[in-house]
């Protein structure tokens, strides 16, 4: 893959070839001339294209938790034919994950929340989640990754999960994006370790999101930085994201959570972003 600075340089030697200088105009129609096609990332038929882990019980749906609906993903925090919140013996936690990995792309889906909760977690706000530049592991409810977060009152935060990033500060009241500031802090905030795993905890700025009604969440990921936006607004971005080697992290697999609550999704798209694209993006916040 070409880095940063080779797709800058190819720019700048391309602008540079021309009478005329390489005008945002320009950018957009080269742009909207390389942009690839939407395409489906969930069929809406079937998992063929997905693994699946259960947390307890491996790669399979043990629970009865995952279901397809007339195109609509139908995932459920315990079994389809059990008992509720009143009564659940054993909650389900899992996630369906992509066997191909993914760089430097824009990923859009809707999702809302069902009704139902189910023990340990009846009590507590609904839960799931979109798991990006995921590692390979299928023997474990999180592996490596970076969670942009689904929680009711926190959708749009983002869970570094054994891995790091600099939060995009607020400047005036709005994320930081798309380059980040020579002169900003740039140390990496120290992760809270339990459970086997370390996770720092980047919260989002700005509510959006709709209670009970399908949201619109969109992922915008290049090179080693990310935007989180709910029905349209930019609410939290990540620089300089990191593995647990110290290495940046620009892709991996992505996944959809189930967390002991109903949870639907759907019209999950994706498309990757040229180079033009991305060069574009960093100009003007967008293309």
């Amino acid at each position: 893959m070409p880095s940063r600075r080779s797709i800058l340089h190819g720019l700048a030697a391309a602008a540079a070839s021309t009478a005329v200088p390489l005008t945002a105009n320009r950018a957009v129609a080269r742009a909207a001339a390389s942009a690839s096609p939407w395409r489906a990332l969930f069929n809406g038929r079937d998992l063929d294209d997905w693994t699946i882990y259960q947390d307890g019980e491996g790669n399979r749906d043990a629970h009865d938790a995952i279901r397809i609906e007339k195109g609509v993903l139908h995932m459920l925090g315990s079994s389809f034919t059990g008992p509720d919140v009143n009564g659940s013996v054993r909650s389900s936690f899992g996630h369906i994950a992509t066997r191909s990995v993914h760089g430097n792309y824009h990923l859009r889906m809707e999702f809302r929340f069902g009704e139902r909760r189910f023990a340990p977690r009846g009590w507590q706000r609904r839960n799931s989640g979109l798991l990006y530049h995921m590692a390979p592991e299928l023997d474990r409810l999180f592996p490596d990754c970076v969670e942009f977060q689904f929680e009711e009152g926190d959708i749009g935060d983002a869970i570094m999960v054994n891995t790091r990033a600099l939060q995009g500060p607020l400047l005036g009241g709005t994320p930081l994006w798309p380059n980040w500031f020579p002169g900003l802090p740039a140390d990496y905030a120290e992760p809270v370790k339990a459970g086997g795993i370390a996770r720092q905890w980047h919260r989002h700025a700005g509510q959006y999101e709709r209670v009970d009604e399908w949201n619109t969440i969109d992922l915008v990921a290049f090179e080693d930085q990310a935007a989180h936006l709910v029905n349209g607004r930019i609410v939290n971005t990540l620089f300089r994201m990191i593995g647990r080697d110290g290495q940046p992290l620009d892709r991996g697999r992505i996944a959809l959570e189930f967390e002991a609550a109903e949870v639907f999704m759907r019209n999950v798209m994706i498309r990757d972003l040229a180079p033009e694209e991305i060069a574009l993006i960093r100009k003007q916040g967008s293309y």
